[in-house]
């Protein structure tokens, strides 16, 4: 009789786990270095594909709570969840990855502690991706990526694509990556140098069921004068008479180091460092989709001069006003007898030459950046000289207007509409939505169409990045219910803060704020047809208070949670799963 009951109890315990190997409760925090909670930090979490039994990828984004605390649950339907990768963003942009395996009560606590103080490093390292697109496999290159200076190089690359694949560690410079689904996807690069700077770079792309066309084609021809190459892409093509260039990337080869050139101009010119055989690469992307590619060798000859006088001086200074140079050459010099009868100005962007013997030229540089800007002079004798400066262009300065609509399309449906956002002098390549109800919408969407879980009142904020790298954030209020329905809005007494998660699986975990100390409250859930379904009486102390409550006595369905003390009240709508 033993060993029956015996027997019985342990095929019903393999039961109960087998019945919750789909749903896993991730909790955990975030602190600085001094152990202080670090509120509203952005937490990722995704199921590991690779020790995924059944094929069930989910990735979820939550935010930490005023006392740094973050909780989610994450349910695979027809399938079991066996690791986690949770990801939190440091102060220097780096990221801080946990890859914890799921214990046997399903519940992952993982902490993080961010913003530890080091040692200064350089700051100026680079990381840039580009990427080519074919069917539902993403080239990635990281060939524009730079180290912090001479000397200095870049000897780890982590890459993030932005699905729930593994993180891919070393420094592979060109990785390939399939992506199951098409949709919007966010890609990051996160580079380390010798010198330990560190600078992370994240590009945001879309994956089609169907096929970019793939009959545009990339060309160019070039002339050559000593060191000095122009180059000539008007005979690059779009694949149709309608299909238009709308980004050209131009770079060549020095050794094993990518070194690009006149991003995005149609001519560029370019003054090769030494004699020495190149290879030139010119790659294309049009309005529909469409990339392509072409390669050119470029030899540079090494020249015996002729005697010519040596004691001529090319020199210059300059005065800058933001992003507009005024350069001037007066107190460049010939010899005795002689006069300069040339200047040439080579201004770093890409653009012409500038030919002739102008002293003094203006210039504008449409982008931040590090500049060098050569002069060469030649006098009346034949002699020659070269001046160069490196100077610092500041990124023009933030100018976002954003703005959205969100108009009811439902009972439950929202949408949404930032058409009307602008960035001046600029573009928005990136907007991310967050909906109020802990779900989040990246890439570059711009009139997402909404549906809540259940009727309430939501913030949603829209946040946007231009090329330019600028940034700006709107917040609105959505109301999906009648306003004889809103709860009763809180007063300065006692205050839900959050309700986390919401929806709710099996545990709820709530952050109250009381203005008193030990305050009796008393924390009711009620249905939507006012029965009550629970209670318990708390003593609240000043400030935020956390407390868990056990749901899973609840039938799925909406709910009001509300806390009243003898001061006051507030209520909040969450949803049981």
């Amino acid at each position: 009789m033993k060993n029956i009951l015996g027997s019985l109890a342990i095929c019903c315990l393999l039961i109960f786990n087998t019945a919750l190997a789909n749903t896993v409760i991730v909790k955990g925090t975030v602190q600085d270095a001094n152990k202080n909670p670090i509120a509203n930090k952005k937490v990722l979490i995704a199921t590991d594909s690779v020790n995924s039994a059944s094929g069930c990828y989910i990735t979820h984004t939550v935010l930490t709570n005023p006392n740094g605390f973050y909780i989610d649950t994450l349910k695979c339907l027809g399938g079991d969840i066996r690791k986690l990768k949770i990801a939190v963003e440091n102060c220097n942009g780096t990221m801080l990855i946990n890859d914890p395996n799921v214990t046997l009560n399903n519940v992952v606590e993982s902490n993080f502690v961010v913003c530890v103080t080091t040692s200064p490093v350089p700051t100026n390292c680079r990381a840039i991706i580009a990427i080519n697109i074919t069917g539902k496999t993403v080239k990635f290159n990281s060939f524009e990526s730079t180290a912090s200076g001479p000397g200095d190089s870049i000897i780890s690359r982590s890459w993030f694509f932005g699905d729930s694949s593994s993180i891919l560690v070393g420094n592979r410079v060109d990785p390939s990556h399939d992506y199951l689904n098409a949709g919007s996807y966010q890609a990051c690069l996160y580079i380390k140098t010798k010198a330990g700077c560190e600078s992370k770079y994240c590009i945001s792309f879309n994956i089609k069921d169907s096929v970019p066309p793939t009959t545009c084609k990339a060309y160019f021809s070039f002339s050559v004068k000593d060191s000095v190459v122009n180059f000539n892409s008007e005979k690059s093509a779009g694949a149709n008479s309608a299909d238009t260039i709308i980004r050209r990337t131009w770079f060549y080869m020095q050794g094993n180091t990518a070194i690009q050139f006149g991003s995005n101009v149609k001519n560029p010119t370019l003054v090769f460092p030494k004699p020495g055989t190149y290879q030139v690469y010119l790659s294309i992307a049009t309005k529909s989709g469409c990339e392509s590619r072409y390669t050119d060798s470029v030899v540079i000859k090494a020249t015996t001069p002729l005697p010519v006088p040596t004691n001529c001086r090319a020199f210059f200074q300059f005065k800058q006003e933001q992003n507009q140079v005024k350069f001037n050459s007066a107190d460049a010099m010939a010899g005795a007898g002689d006069s300069i009868i040339n200047r040439y100005w080579i201004f770093g962007d890409g653009s012409s030459i500038q030919d002739g013997n102008r002293i003094d030229p203006p210039h504008t540089y449409t982008r931040g950046g590090s500049y060098t800007v050569i002069l060469y002079i030649k006098t009346k004798l034949g002699c020659e000289s070269k001046y160069a400066v490196t100077i610092q262009i500041p990124n023009p300065p933030c100018a976002v207007q954003l703005q959205f609509s969100a108009e009811r399309n439902g009972t439950k449906k929202v949408q949404f509409n930032s058409s009307l956002s602008s960035a001046a002098n600029d573009s928005i390549v990136s907007r991310t939505w967050r909906f109020g109800d802990n779900t989040t919408l990246t890439g570059n969407q711009v009139k997402p169409l909404k549906e809540y879980p259940i009727q309430g009142a939501y913030t949603a904020c829209l946040k946007v990045k231009t090329a330019n790298g600028c940034e700006a954030e709107l917040c609105k209020p959505v109301i999906l219910q009648d306003s004889t329905n809103l709860p009763q809005a809180p007063n300065d007494y006692i205050r839900i803060v959050s309700i986390n998660p919401n929806p709710v699986a099996y545990r709820m975990i709530l952050t109250i704020w009381s203005r008193n100390n030990q305050t009796d409250t008393e924390v009711s859930i009620y249905d939507i047809y006012g029965q009550l379904k629970k209670t318990l009486t708390k003593q609240l102390i000043q400030g935020n208070n956390v407390l868990e409550i056990n749901t899973e006595f609840l039938p799925k369905g909406p709910y009001y949670l509300k806390v009243s003390c003898k001061n006051g009240k507030d209520s909040r709508a969450f949803y049981k799963l």
